[in-house]
């Protein structure tokens, strides 16, 4: 009822900081068929249950009111009516055409009417600064045109100086690979994506990526979804950082400072009674034969070749074994020098998963020996065997990678084949961020990241150490991550994507929401929407704008704190580049195969479809095929 309403706008004014206001609308026609345009008008505001009101008494009046700056001359008591003020400015007029965004980089898509307008697709390299990084998240069910719409941002990104990586599961980037002459790197198990991440300079051995490393050996070792110890992590590190040492300066014993470090350890241990028996037991074996020796010396009749021959092995066994007066520290010394020959033993010879994996046998025995620390060293063998020299991985971890991808600039990384693998997946998709990580320090333009559904290989705890270091490293390098998905699951159930990827990614992209409407308040409050960007969001491929045009999607944008819904509107020819229906790829493969250069094809398909009449591109492919 009428008081009902009335307390609830009242309430409405209270809680949201509204005001009332006075508005006036008043419409103009002119043409020869005013009572077709007066129809047309009355049936689309009624549409959105809005009544219109025909004067007939006062048009001079009105007209005056109508013109800029004379609004005043309106009747305050019969021409305006109060409202609240959002509820006023939602029929306003934009009385200006949609501008180009000032940027360097211009991305193109379309205003609600169909304008062309640019815009700077990371919202931090126009002059107006929306973001800080150029990071995005994208969320779009399927048939949502979430490929389409990445497709037409990876071309003109690339058509603007951007090298960029693709990581996709399901071919949706093959064909625009294929038009721009990219390199398509396909998974099969008798041609597997193999890298050699251990392979580093010098100059390349940080703490950086001593942490991917880490990252890669646990993912093997413990799955994407397993945990690790202090102590697991503690062990890895130090063998990763000595192979490193022992590879670039080989051991020839311990530093001053660090045998003195060891004689500090190694007496504090004395006094608990931590000694070796191993030890005790070849030094007492020792000992007793010095003793032997020197009674020997002491009797008569010995010739003088004797005596010193007896006295050079009981010189050789005292400083063997570090026997002196003082029985503990000769203990410390004789333990010392015992680990600088075991250490001096151990050899790295290579830089690869090879050479990784005998070090550690070798050097982990001897950390457990040396920290008094169990670690599981069988555990740990059996489960990366598999990946060491005449095991089934053999090939990904040891093979040198194809030097010339560094100089591709446009790459995708097709894994389809190993998705429902929930050991190889992660790694895979692991070593080719590697690849990028790489790329990325050696190229002086923009890159760009994007990972399609794999990125739920990495999106783990164990991971998530590593996702914060690879964006916080590709802001450092003009870089972008993106990151695009399908599943509404996914992304509300893991902790990894609000804390690792949401919030390092200040680009939020949302494409047509309505079959997730009903789980739609999840991803509201895990992106932070306002009801304000909701109701943007709701208006995406619903408002009446289609005539007149070609096929579009529209895609909600948000960048900073700033949003948007935009058309994405492509041509023809670059649907084609696009595609993934495979009777409209297989259509176009017919024409491939008589032009030969993939260009021409596309160029030729579209003429012909042009020709033919026929409305639409699978129509038309369909006839091709017949």
């Amino acid at each position: 009822n009428a008081v009902q309403d009335i307390k609830t706008v009242q309430d409405v004014v209270d809680k949201e900081n509204k005001m009332f206001v006075y508005m006036h609308y008043s419409i103009l026609t002119v043409g020869k068929e005013l009572d077709k345009s007066l129809n047309y008008l009355e049936t689309a505001f009624s549409k959105r249950g809005i009544r219109l009101s025909q004067s007939n008494y006062n048009q001079l009046e009105l007209f005056m009111a109508s013109l800029p700056g004379c609004s005043y001359r309106s009747n305050p008591d019969y021409d305006r009516f109060i409202t609240l003020n959002d509820v006023a400015g939602c029929l306003q007029y934009k009385e200006e055409d949609t501008l180009d965004e000032d940027t360097p980089l211009k991305v193109y898509y379309t205003n609600r009417a169909g304008i062309p307008k640019c815009i700077d697709f990371t919202g931090k390299e126009g002059k107006n600064k929306l973001t800080t990084n150029s990071n995005f998240f994208c969320l779009g069910p399927s048939g949502s045109g979430k490929s389409f719409h990445m497709n037409s941002v990876v071309r003109q990104l690339y058509e603007q100086n951007t090298d960029v990586i693709m990581v996709d599961t399901g071919h949706s980037y093959e064909g625009l690979c294929t038009y721009l002459g990219g390199k398509y790197i396909t998974y099969r198990e008798d041609s597997p994506i193999s890298m050699n991440p251990f392979k580093i300079t010098k100059e390349e051995f940080n703490v950086e990526k001593i942490n991917f490393l880490k990252s890669l050996i646990f993912v093997i070792w413990k799955g994407a979804d397993g945990s690790v110890s202090t102590i697991e992590d503690e062990f890895i590190q130090r063998t990763l950082e000595t192979y490193y040492q022992f590879y670039f300066d080989p051991f020839h014993g311990y530093s001053n400072e660090q045998r003195e470090r060891r004689k500090s350890v190694l007496m504090l241990e004395m006094r608990n009674k931590r000694k070796s028996s191993d030890i005790d037991n070849e030094r007492f074996v020792a000992k007793r034969r010095i003793k032997m020796l020197e009674a020997l010396n002491q009797s008569k009749g010995n010739t003088e070749a004797e005596v010193e021959t007896a006295q050079a092995k009981i010189e050789e066994l005292k400083e063997k074994y570090a026997i002196e007066d003082d029985e503990t520290m000769s203990l410390i010394l004789y333990e010392i020098s015992r680990e600088e020959e075991e250490l001096k033993s151990i050899q790295v010879t290579e830089l690869s998963f090879n050479g990784f994996f005998e070090f550690a046998l070798q050097y982990i025995p001897f950390l457990q020996e040396e920290s008094r620390i169990k670690f599981d060293i069988d555990g740990f063998r059996f489960l990366l065997s598999k990946f060491y020299k005449g095991g089934a991985l053999e090939r990904t971890l040891n093979e040198n990678m194809d030097t010339t991808l560094f100089d591709e600039k446009f790459i995708v990384f097709e894994i389809d084949a190993i998705k429902d693998d929930p050991k190889l997946f992660p790694i895979v998709t692991l070593i080719i961020m590697d690849v990028f990580l790489q790329k990325m320090r050696l190229k002086n333009n923009r890159k760009a990241l994007i990972i399609e559904e794999a990125w739920k290989a990495i999106a783990s705890p164990l991971m998530a150490g590593y996702i914060l270091y690879l964006y916080k490293t590709v802001r450092k390098f003009w870089g972008i991550v993106g990151v695009v998905t399908q599943e509404i699951e996914d992304i509300i159930s893991s902790e990894i994507v609000k804390s690792a990827i949401i919030n390092n990614s200040e680009i939020t992209i949302l494409l047509d929401q309505t079959k997730l409407k009903d789980r739609f308040a999840e991803i509201q409050a895990l992106l932070g929407l306002t009801d304000i960007e909701c109701a943007k969001i709701w208006t995406i491929n619903n408002l009446d704008n289609k005539q007149g045009r070609g096929a579009f999607k529209e895609v909600y944008i948000r960048r900073g704190n700033y949003g948007e819904v935009y058309g994405v509107e492509e041509s023809p020819e670059c649907y084609m580049a696009y595609t993934t229906e495979k009777v409209e790829k297989d259509a176009l493969a017919k024409y491939r195969a008589k032009y030969g250069d993939i260009q021409v094809a596309i160029q030729e398909f579209c003429n012909d479809w042009r020709a033919s009449g026929i409305s639409k591109i699978m129509d038309f492919s369909k006839q091709v095929m017949s």
